[in-house]
């Protein structure tokens, strides 16, 4: 009679099965591998302390993700593809930091490829695709026109520029962006911080994997726009650059006289940059949350993750 049983169980086991109703649901089946980049965050001009696997706990929509691989952006692991992007409204002025510029670029390591790009009409506009010859990338910086709103959005060009960003010969390439603009969007007028332009450039640099650095520098036309524009333009620079899991630099309410501090701070951040990569359950972007475990220890990291295709 228990033999009769245990062979009806099994049969039924074996239908059920057959029939799906023991299948794995479909968010379990869209389990996979999602790798970020984690910046340690410099205070003041103390060392940045090392981080450790230990020191993390990644969270994926509030739940626990386990951490599957951890390496420092060093060495083998330091290759990175960086992408100046200016806003073609900024005045002359701006060609007063191009020394600089070069004199950073210059010191990049060989594992850094350089393009050069320009606002215009709502594109990113290359004027020198990405290179390992920086000198090369260095000659490509140029006066920008000045033309008030010629740029159109600056994040519509972001958003063109994560959309057509090339596809690295190898796996394991940091992007990053280095943003020269005002931040002010001329095509959202709704006096509050929910520009659904804004929102769509963050998004698509979170979709690409890129982190968005920038540097707040006033444009031809922003004389129309006052105090209240600059502080929109410097809060939205603010949370692309947060929520893409790189960092804004400004300089009160004007233009920067020197770019030196900002892009030392900019290359100590690259520096201490770590690839994270978690096994992760769901569709497309899922939101993330990355904390230290160590006091004291601030963290970059990006506020969602792009859940590969077909995992």
């Amino acid at each position: 009679m228990n033999r009769n049983r245990i062979a009806c169980a099994v049969l039924l086991a074996t239908a059920f099965a057959a029939s799906g109703m023991f299948a794995p649901t479909a968010e379990a089946q869209a389990a996979a591998n999602a790798n970020f980049v984690v910046t340690v965050q410099q205070k003041g001009s103390h060392p940045v302390p090392p981080l450790r696997q230990q020191d993390l706990t990644v969270r994926v929509k509030n739940h626990p993700a386990e951490i599957v691989s951890f390496e420092p952006a060093q060495g083998t692991n330091a290759r990175i593809q960086i992408v100046f992007l200016f806003d073609e409204s900024a005045p002359g002025s701006l060609s007063l930091q191009i020394p600089s510029i070069r004199r950073f670029l210059d010191a990049l390591p060989s594992t850094a490829e350089v393009a050069i790009a320009y606002m215009s009409n709502g594109r990113a506009v290359m004027a020198q695709k990405l290179t390992g010859n920086h000198e090369l990338a260095g000659k490509a910086l140029r006066l920008t026109n000045g033309i008030p709103g010629i740029s159109a959005s600056p994040y519509f060009c972001l958003s063109d520029l994560a959309k057509h960003w090339p596809a690295p010969s190898q796996a394991g390439v940091r992007r990053v962006v280095f943003m020269v603009t005002n931040g002010e969007d001329p095509y959202y007028r709704g006096g509050d911080l929910q520009d659904p332009y804004v929102a769509a450039a963050i998004q698509d640099s979170q979709k690409a994997g890129v982190l968005v650095y920038s540097i707040y520098f006033r444009d031809r036309g922003q004389r129309f726009s006052g105090r209240l524009g600059v502080l929109f333009g410097q809060s939205y620079l603010s949370r692309v650059s947060k929520e893409t899991g790189a960092y804004s630099y400004n300089e009160g309410l004007g233009s920067p006289v020197s770019f030196d501090p900002f892009l030392k701070q900019f290359k100590t951040a690259l520096e201490n940059q770590y690839w994270v990569g978690i096994s992760a359950q769901g569709k497309d972007l899922v939101r993330l949350q990355v904390k230290s475990n160590v006091s004291g220890m601030k963290l970059n990291a990006p506020d969602a993750v792009e859940i590969p295709a077909g995992e």
